[in-house]
C-alpha cells in the first residue's frame, strides 16, 4: 500500500506539470477564441443599445447615455481578456503566496517528526520479529493459550485488527488522492472557465444574462481560492500529525526496549501498534473532511451579491 502511495503522488505530480504546461498553452487558444466572441460582443452591443433606448423612448425618460455605454466597456474587457483575467488572479496570490509560506515553515518539522517517528517505528517491528523468531526456533508458543483465545474469539479481534490496518491504509490513499485532485481540479476549472469567459461576457450584454460577468468572476474566484485554502488544510494536518500525533507515537514506542522482548513486552508492542493504527484512521479522516470542506469554505469567502443579500 505504501508503494501505491508513492506510486500515485508521483503520478499526480507529473500529471499536474502536465497540466501546468496545458494550461499556458490555453492561453494561447483564449486569444484566438478572443475574436469570435468580439465579434459577438459587437453584435449584442447594437441589441443592447437599441433595447435601451427603446425602453426609454417608450417610457418617456431621458436617455441615460452612460448606462449605454456599458456594451464598449464589455467589448475592452473581452479584447483584453487576458489581462483582465491576469488582474483578478493578483487579487488572490497575496493569499496564495502567504499561505505557502506558512505552509512551508511547518513542513520541516512535519518531515522531522515523521522521520522520527518511522525510525522508532522500523526499530519497535524489528524486535517483534526478532522475538517471533525467537519463539518459533525454541519453540516455546504455549498451544493452550493460543487454542484459548481463538476459541474466545481472538480470530475476531484478528479480523478487526486486520480490518482497520487496511481502512488506515485506504484512508492514507484516499488523503493523498484528495490533494492532487484539487491541484489538477484547479487547473481544469482554470482552463475552463478563461476558455468560455470571453463568452460569457459577451452575452451579458442580451437581456436576462446581466449577471454573467458576476457569476464568471465569483465561480474563477471561488475557484482560485482553492489553492490557499488547500495550503491552510495542509498546514493544519502538518500542525496536527508533527505537534501531537508523531511525537505521542514516537513517546509509546521508545518507551519499550529495542531488544530482549518479552511476552508482555511484544504484547504492549502489538496494543501500541493497534492504538497506531486507531488514532491514525482517527486524524486521516479529520484531514479528509477538511479536504472535502475546501468548497465550503471557499463559498464563506467568496459570495455573490443576490446570495448575500438573501441571508
Amino acid at each position: 500500500m505504501l508503494m501505491l502511495n508513492s506510486s500515485m503522488a508521483a503520478l499526480a505530480a507529473s500529471l499536474s506539470q502536465q497540466l501546468m504546461q496545458v494550461k499556458e498553452l490555453a492561453q494561447e487558444y483564449v486569444a484566438a477564441l478572443a475574436v469570435p466572441a468580439q465579434l459577438l460582443c459587437g453584435l449584442f452591443a447594437f441589441i443592447y443599445i437599441g433595447v435601451g433606448l427603446w425602453g426609454q423612448w417608450a417610457r418617456g425618460q431621458k436617455i441615460d447615455f452612460y448606462g449605454l455605454l456599458r456594451p464598449f466597456a464589455v467589448g475592452l474587457v473581452v479584447l483584453f481578456f487576458s489581462g483582465f483575467v491576469a488582474l483578478l488572479g493578483l487579487s488572490i496570490y497575496p493569499i496564495e503566496l502567504a499561505t505557502k509560506s506558512l505552509n512551508s515553515a511547518v513542513q520541516t518539522n512535519y518531515q522531522q517528526a515523521q522521520q522520527e517517528y518511522q525510525q522508532a517505528s522500523n526499530t519497535m517491528r524489528n524486535a517483534m520479529a526478532a522475538y517471533q523468531r525467537t519463539q518459533v526456533e525454541q519453540e516455546e508458543l504455549d498451544v493452550d493459550q493460543v487454542t484459548t483465545e481463538a476459541e474466545q474469539g481472538g480470530n475476531y479481534l484478528q479480523l478487526f485488527k486486520t480490518s482497520v490496518h487496511l481502512l488506515v491504509s485506504f484512508s492514507s490513499l484516499v488523503l493523498t488522492g484528495m490533494v492532487y485532485f484539487f491541484r489538477i481540479f484547479v487547473v481544469l476549472a482554470t482552463i475552463v472557465l478563461s476558455l468560455i469567459g470571453p463568452f460569457a461576457f459577451a452575452l451579458s450584454l442580451l437581456p436576462g444574462f446581466e449577471n454573467n460577468i458576476r457569476n464568471w468572476m465569483v465561480h474563477y474566484l471561488r475557484i482560485a481560492m482553492y489553492v490557499p485554502l488547500s495550503l491552510l488544510v495542509s498546514f493544519v494536518v502538518a500542525v496536527l500529525f508533527s505537534g501531537c500525533v508523531y511525537p505521542y507515537f514516537t513517546k509509546l514506542i521508545t518507551a519499550l526496549p529495542s531488544a530482549n522482548y518479552t511476552f508482555a513486552h511484544y504484547e504492549t508492542a502489538q496494543n501500541v501498534g493497534f492504538s497506531i493504527q486507531l488514532i491514525t484512521l482517527l486524524f486521516n479522516c479529520i484531514a479528509i473532511a477538511l479536504y472535502a470542506c475546501i468548497p465550503t469554505f471557499s463559498t464563506w469567502i467568496i459570495r455573490s451579491e443576490s446570495k448575500a443579500n438573501a441571508k
